[in-house]
């Protein structure tokens, strides 16, 4: 898997610069600092043009609280996957395992709301909605400490060490270094180069998603 100061040297060595080491790449200074953040714009905007990516993707357990209605979702999530909402399996509450339905936040406001004020009414959840903040709820809330299990697309974490590396498979590598390059000719104000790169790193993330969508 290419570490960040391999991605950052690959894109230093299309820019005729002098690479970084393990030792210097936390020092580094000018135009290497550009070509470290070059790295982490172009892993951002992989990301921004398609979240459905299979390495974004996650499952999430979570254990319901009794008369619970709000919870929240992982920090770093970019897209959750309402449709995937259910409740596991589970002989010792008595539940079996079933697929929430989605419901509008505002069909839930106008319909069951009065649930959050109101005690005793909870049960097997069988609706999830969306929140404004956007977070989710249920309805009815849960009255035992139910399995819920959800998928979703998280964001990808800046590099920041020499030796992190990105989520992105290591076969798609110089996609990444094509989009930093991109952007750091972008820096030094070249446009020609600049287009001609970004031009490489579109198509890149077309070849990927041709592959793994």
């Amino acid at each position: 898997m290419a570490t960040y100061l391999e991605l950052t040297n690959g894109v230093l060595n299309r820019m005729n610069e002098v690479e970084l080491t393990a030792s210097s790449f936390a020092s580094a200074r000018g135009f290497q600092i550009q070509c470290k953040n070059a790295v982490n714009d172009a892993i951002n905007y992989l990301n921004q043009r398609e979240f459905g990516w299979p390495f974004s993707h996650n499952t999430q357990t979570e254990t319901l609280v009794a008369s619970q209605t709000r919870y929240t979702i992982p920090t770093g999530t970019q897209h959750v996957d309402y449709e995937t909402f259910r409740i596991s399996k589970d002989n010792s509450l008595g539940v079996a395992g079933t697929t929430l339905r989605v419901l509008d936040y505002k069909e839930y406001v106008d319909k069951f709301i009065e649930q959050e004020t109101t005690s005793g009414v909870g049960g097997v959840p069988i609706y999830v909605f969306r929140t404004p903040d956007n977070n989710y709820g249920l309805y009815p809330y849960p009255d035992k400490a139910f399995t819920l299990k959800y998928e979703y697309y998280s964001r990808p974490t800046a590099l920041s060490a020499s030796t992190d590396t990105p989520t992105v498979p290591d076969q798609f590598r110089q996609v990444i270094v094509d989009g930093a390059t991109a952007y750091a000719y972008q820096y030094r104000g070249e446009a020609q180069q600049y287009q001609f790169n970004f031009s490489r790193f579109e198509e890149g993330i077309k070849h990927m998603q041709s592959i793994l969508l």
